[in-house]
């Protein structure tokens, strides 16, 4: 059976964090060439085992001694690697010692942890059937440990095996159980893993956080607690309009008076407010003249708040010259907004 890997949808997502292949290579596995059907079809599973951040492990029984691959991050090579590297072993199948290394593996995990078991069901010891009581018995005690689904992958038809492999499956709620002969088609097959791997994921929903209101993201707000009815850019700084000043000029535009009028209005429904007015130029001129120009732009704004009524001692100047531009310097638009003063706050009302 080729198969390809499961896809997750865009609304999906691969619920799993650690999964355990156990693998049966006993002697009851012999007749009819079912160890080798059953190696395939493992195959086929890991090759249709969704990418993901999980981890898998292999654990091969039937032998003197379980063979286990380390349970590690989701490599599909070195699981392939690990079901294929071992011929049929031939021996007892106690199952109940897989499940303990399984369990050994996923100790202190934390997470989703599934255990996928292809196997006969005939559970037996120096060629006796033991029974399911030790099989059921470890995967309870497994079971009560964390979160675990068992998903029971049966080959051939014996009786006693079925049984078993659909009471191992029952131990867990999530568990499920089917026969090899039902999964000998790619959509039979994915359909079996989407249960096992996939879960619908519940898309995330950006929050908008504005604490102080002015309609910039906080996460983008280079001037956080600016005050009600503060015009602020994309920044959220709170700054006049772009064109407050002409190239190389410090007198306010009579354009920008409404503008100013509502700065001294926020500032008189804030009496404990205090703010520095800061002002920046464009990059036209030396250093030295755009200092002293972005000086005199700061103090006319003040004048212009003095004169509507706003308290000087509430009233602090900077001058930044060139040094802090928020748009490019290579366009007439971004030069208009570097031409602004801008308003930080010292205190804020409390």
């Amino acid at each position: 059976l080729d198969s390809t890997i499961v896809e997750a949808a865009e609304n999906e997502g691969v619920r799993v964090d650690n999964v355990v292949i156990l693998l049966d290579s006993s002697g009851s596995m012999k007749p009819n060439s079912i160890w080798g059907s059953t190696q395939n079809l493992a195959g086929s599973f890991v090759a249709g085992m969704p990418d993901g951040e999980y981890r898998a492990a292999v654990v091969t029984f039937g032998g003197d001694e379980n063979q286990v691959s380390d349970l590690s991050a989701f490599d599909r090579d070195d699981v392939d690697t690990a079901v294929y590297e071992n011929d049929l072993l031939g021996k007892s199948s106690d199952i109940a010692t897989a499940i303990d290394d399984a369990a050994e593996q996923l100790a202190g995990r934390e997470g989703n942890n599934v255990v996928v078991v292809f196997s006969d069901g005939v559970a037996s010891m120096h060629g006796r059937d033991i029974g399911a009581a030790t099989t059921i018995a470890a995967a309870q005690q497994l079971a009560a440990t964390g979160n675990v689904c068992f998903y029971a992958i049966q080959s051939g038809n014996h009786p006693t095996g079925s049984l078993l492999m659909k009471e191992l499956a029952a131990v867990t709620p999530c568990g499920q159980h089917a026969n090899a002969s039902d999964l000998t088609t790619e959509d039979e097959l994915h359909d079996f893993q989407r249960a096992m791997f996939i879960e619908e994921v519940t898309p995330k929903v950006a929050v908008f956080v504005d604490e102080d209101g002015d309609g910039v993201k906080d996460g983008s707000d280079q001037c956080l607690n600016t005050p009600k009815m503060a015009q602020v850019n994309e920044f959220g700084c709170w700054v006049l309009d772009s064109y407050a000043f002409d190239t190389n000029e410090s007198e306010i535009v009579e354009a920008q008076f409404e503008q100013l009028d509502k700065v001294a209005k926020v500032l008189k429904m804030n009496p404990d407010l205090r703010v520095r007015i800061d002002g920046h130029t464009d990059s036209t001129g030396t250093a030295k003249f755009n200092q002293g120009l972005s000086e005199r732009r700061a103090s006319a704004v003040r004048t212009y708040l003095e004169g509507a009524g706003i308290d000087p001692s509430r009233l602090e100047t900077k001058g930044f010259g060139t040094t802090a531009p928020v748009a490019s310097n290579d366009t007439p638009e971004g030069m208009a907004q570097n031409r602004r003063c801008q308003m930080t706050i010292l205190k804020v009302a409390r």
